[in-house]
């Protein structure tokens, strides 16, 4: 907490920075955010878009998507699934919000741990597509909701390790992307901001690495909370304008950052900032992945693990965290490093199954999961390189290989190319959305040829499913 001496002085620069951002943001136009950042924009949107895709078929959330169509309210947006079901615009955005963070596939920022993406963009997509807004409107509210986001998390980055950002940030994120859409002017942005800081989940980082499947929910919770926030700044009902202060430092017990409210606005944007994944676990475990998969490049026998006698992953204090040899529910194995590492050796680190519901009774991943220990690396170098791993294999017949990795393919360090994510688009929508790459791929084409998007966002969607 900040010492009780400087308190005012911090809470004030507080205000200051959240007026200044909300000023920024409010008068951010579609015009006068650069062509690079709108093509990445459309292309995070298009992995998010996927990543809910991948998960709709999950059994619980088949469950709830069935009880939100069995509602015969007027159909305004598109639940992300097979069909195109069409439902309430804030159905779609709960609805979407569960899927999009369940596989552990959307896109992340790791200068501080936040997913705005996958916080504000279900909301976006649901509110501009039952209002037939354009393209244009959506991109300026999917960068604005960006920045706004990570600038909240940068501000307060003492939440971690103790909070999930998927909690502490979801209505901020959330009412953001609506407030923008929306065309809020930047006092009511303000209204906006600080009623949303207020309603924020402050949900154990423990959670999901033990498995509680309510951590996934966090996202949909902040959907429906930031529309709330955003009607209520409508009618003048907010919270202070330095609230957050009290909410994250205060009430959370993070120190406050005020600069980071502001340095670098529009000119450092932070959704060029983040990084794409390609496995469905926490990001924490793919270096360590990726490690196995070097070793297992060069003696391709190993794979099985029938030879593997004990495996020894080195990580950063952070990764520590995710030590859980005995998941019991999908969320818990995507945040148990022992599982993800047992799933690469068993079936190789890109396997679609490895941490869906059947993998739980998986008998060669529950045998190596056994097989695992972890241990603190010595040193770790300092963001973007925070996440390494040293991964060590003892074989049955008395020898060691070992392996390491400073930082993750796309992470910020080592990020994937658009192809490449593009390929990862296609792969998880092409069953139930096989336009979707390539409505993504004509989108960014119309940017880079510096054209506007002649499209509405419902137009882009109704070409994902055709």
């Amino acid at each position: 907490m900040t010492p009780a001496g400087n308190e005012a002085e911090t809470k004030a620069q507080v205000e200051a920075g959240l007026r200044a951002l909300c000023d920024w943001a409010a008068g951010l136009t579609y015009e006068n955010i650069p062509a690079r950042v709108h093509a990445q924009a459309v292309l995070i949107l298009g992995d998010n878009i996927a990543a809910a895709l991948s998960a709709a078929d999950e059994p619980e959330l088949r469950a709830y998507h069935e009880q939100l169509m069995a509602d015969k309210t007027a159909p305004q947006a598109t639940l992300l699934r097979a069909g195109a079901p069409k439902v309430a615009m804030i159905d779609a955005a709960v609805g979407n919000g569960l899927s999009g963070t369940w596989n552990e596939l959307d896109d992340g920022y790791t200068r501080t741990a936040v997913h705005p993406g996958a916080l504000s963009q279900p909301l976006i997509l649901a509110a501009a597509e039952a209002g037939n807004l354009s393209m244009a409107q959506t991109l300026r509210a999917v960068v604005g909701a960006y920045e706004i986001g990570t600038r909240f998390a940068r501000a307060w980055p003492g939440t971690l390790p103790r909070l999930h950002p998927h909690g502490v940030y979801n209505v901020v994120c959330a009412a953001a992307g609506l407030a923008l859409l929306r065309g809020y002017d930047a006092a009511r942005l303000l209204r906006a901001l600080t009623a949303a800081a207020t309603m924020v989940s402050p949900g154990p980082y423990s959670h999901p690495i033990e498995g509680a499947l309510v951590r996934n929910a966090w996202p949909a919770a902040g959907a429906w909370l930031g529309q709330f926030a955003c009607d209520m700044a409508r009618l003048g009902i907010a919270g202070t304008p330095a609230g957050p202060y009290d909410v994250y430092t205060r009430g959370l017990g993070a120190p406050a950052k005020p600069a980071e409210l502001t340095d670098g606005l529009g000119s450092d944007w932070t959704i060029c900032d983040g990084y794409h994944k390609l496995y469905g676990a926490c990001h924490h475990s793919h270096a360590a992945m990726e490690a196995i998969e070097s070793l297992f490049a060069e003696r391709p026998d190993l794979r099985g693990g029938g030879q593997v006698k004990g495996v020894l992953m080195e990580g950063s204090a952070m990764a520590m965290n995710f030590d859980n040899p005995a998941p019991q529910t999908t969320l818990g194995a995507k945040f148990s490093i022992q599982h993800a590492l047992a799933a690469t050796i068993a079936h190789g680190a890109a396997a679609p199954g490895n941490f869906l519901d059947p993998s739980l009774r998986d008998a060669a991943i529950i045998e190596l999961r056994k097989r695992i220990r972890m241990a603190q690396l010595p040193m770790v170098k300092p963001w973007p390189l925070d996440r390494p791993a040293r991964v060590t294999l003892e074989l049955e017949d008395g020898s060691t290989l070992t392996a390491e990795c400073e930082a993750a393919l796309g992470s910020p360090a080592r990020p994937l190319d658009a192809n490449r994510v593009l390929r990862k688009i296609g792969e998880l929508a092409e069953r139930d959305a096989p336009g979707l790459a390539p409505a993504v791929v004509r989108l960014r084409a119309t940017i880079d040829a510096g054209e506007d998007p002649a499209l509405t966002c419902r137009e882009w969607m109704a070409g994902f499913f055709a």
